[in-house]
């Protein structure tokens, strides 16, 4: 009787296989779940953009107000998550004499889902 493992006989083989193929489909899975959670977070973004009352001062795509800058395109600009989430909690902190309200006690949750639809303005 043999008590020796093969490591690599055709049954590992195949073990490695379908855990390979597992992994693989877990990947793919979370990649697809990723790009559309960000899509609904853009879109729950735009809905807080208006509720929140940024519309008022700021315009985007010719709607909203002149008070702020035209946010249209401010996705292009590329600029990082951080420097955005600050902009929305402190914007003092980017420009001194700025009159943008803080919203320091807006939810991270929500604070993300603004950043993600500004971030999708391009």
């Amino acid at each position: 009787m043999n008590t020796k493992t093969k490591f690599f006989g055709s049954t590992t083989i195949t073990f490695l296989s379908l855990c390979l193929f597992f992994l693989v489909s877990i990947f793919i899975a979370l990649a697809v779940c990723s790009s559309e959670a960000f899509a609904n977070s853009s879109i729950n973004g735009a809905s807080l953009f208006k509720s929140e009352g940024c519309i008022a001062c700021h315009t985007i795509n010719g709607k909203g107000g002149k008070v702020g800058p035209n946010l249209s395109h401010i996705g292009a600009n590329n600029l990082s998550y951080r420097w955005m989430k600050k902009q929305l909690t402190d914007p003092a902190a980017h420009f001194r004499n700025n009159i943008m309200p803080p919203f320091k006690s807006m939810p991270p949750t929500q604070i993300k889902m603004l950043v993600n639809y500004l971030e999708s303005l391009k």
